[in-house]
């Protein structure tokens, strides 16, 4: 009952949040987009997700862009092209994992892959694999990014952000809520056997932790503002 308490402060704080945005900045946009027929399904290193979606807005890559990026991932001299891609965050997959679970929404976890909206206009969520998303146990973490790209934690669930959808604990028949302080897995990975399911460990499909950080897949966001 608590958690559903909670779950339901945080989904009118995040509905309130993006009816702000909206009403106080019309320049800015985001969007994402996953259907079941484009889905990429590489998987990768967390520490190369995060670089390889940024360095989809350089010169010659997908966003088809003349991005300059320094080493830390932000605009070169802080010149903005006002798009910024980015590997998605924690609290950016909770709004995600939210709003599936609200009346405009569909926490169905029965298929592999399943549809925030139950049907091809929802993000799709491939609920047979973890998915890295950037989020992780903090100064451990994307060592030298920009920490406007990722979310970070410390070793208690008390250390959960508003939204990130981490305190609904196991929603929908969600099978893992698993919290860690094991600096051996950093990174924060969700959503295999249910949206809702999170874990900061690399999890097989029996539930034995493996002793390395994993590649898993991973999706990127793309957010067009003035001054980005």
């Amino acid at each position: 009952m608590k958690n559903k308490k909670i779950c339901k402060q945080i989904s009118t704080i995040l509905l309130i949040t993006l009816l702000l945005l909206i009403t106080n900045s019309k320049e800015v946009n985001a969007g994402l987009q996953a259907n079941k027929n484009t889905q990429y399904t590489k998987s990768d290193l967390p520490t190369n997700w995060i670089k390889n979606f940024r360095e989809m807005e350089k010169t010659g890559q997908a966003m088809g862009l003349s991005e300059e990026l320094e080493e830390d991932l932000t605009p070169k001299d802080n010149i903005s092209n006002n798009i910024d891609v980015h590997m998605m965050k924690s609290t950016e997959y909770g709004a995600i994992a939210i709003l599936s679970a609200s009346g405009y929404g569909n926490p169905s976890n029965e298929q592999a892959i399943t549809s925030t909206t139950g049907n091809e206009t929802g993000v799709m969520i491939n609920t047979n694999e973890w998915e890295h998303i950037a989020g992780g146990l903090e100064n451990l973490i994307f060592k030298g990014v920009n920490f406007k790209y990722y979310d970070t934690y410390t070793n208690s669930q008390e250390s959960a952000r508003i939204g990130d959808a981490s305190e609904c604990d196991r929603w929908h028949n969600a099978t893992y809520n698993v919290w860690t302080n094991d600096s051996r897995f950093p990174y924060f990975i969700r959503g295999y056997t249910g949206i809702f399911s999170f874990c900061h460990n690399q999890i097989n499909g029996t539930g034995i932790i493996n002793q390395y950080t994993g590649s898993s897949y991973s999706r990127g966001v793309t957010v067009s503002g003035i001054g980005l």
